[in-house]
């Protein structure tokens, strides 16, 4: 369990301080290049869920992240790192990314003088130049809490698809 809070604890906290630096120092709109032809920073408030769905529900939107998380909590409780290695990386990750969206969802609705939703700030430019050319626009902007979102959802599948059985066999 200690090594899920300290996981857990490290990523809010790089969620949240790169959110602030967001705040900080970017200009909302400009981009400016960090690692040329593959990443690139820009300040953008999202009302929304990835690609804008649910655009202006930030209630919908912060309920559907608080429960999300009190769901990871009770998986994260139930969990052995011991036994389920990528599991446990998969779960404290998704946690991580529905908390760090949890937060920025309740400071938008507790002040929404301050932030005007979820603060993304993170372009990967080969996936952008490929979705471009793929769909004709742009691939969504995003944060540390949604990165951790979506490789945790990978770990998962990963668990499923090539650890979980092999598990079960041998108990």
């Amino acid at each position: 369990m200690w090594i899920t809070i300290a996981f857990l604890g490290i990523l809010l906290l790089l969620d949240q301080v790169s959110k602030y630096l967001t705040e900080l120092f970017l200009v909302e709109g400009k981009v400016v290049q960090g690692i040329p032809y593959v990443l690139s920073f820009t300040k953008v408030y999202n009302t929304g869920a990835a690609w804008s769905i649910l655009d202006n529900s930030t209630w919908i939107l912060f309920v559907i992240s608080l429960v999300a998380t009190g769901i990871l909590i009770y998986f994260i409780t139930k969990n052995d790192w011991k036994k389920k290695k990528c599991y446990s990386v998969a779960i404290t990750l998704m946690l991580a990314g529905a908390a760090g969206n949890l937060i920025d969802r309740g400071c938008s609705l507790i002040y929404p003088q301050g932030r005007m939703g979820v603060v993304d700030m993170l372009i990967l430019e080969p996936l952008d130049q490929l979705w471009v050319r793929i769909f004709g626009s742009s691939f969504p902007i995003f944060n540390v809490a949604d990165a951790c979102l979506v490789i945790g959802i990978v770990f998962l599948a990963i668990e499923v698809l090539f650890f979980q059985e092999r598990r079960e066999k041998r108990q």
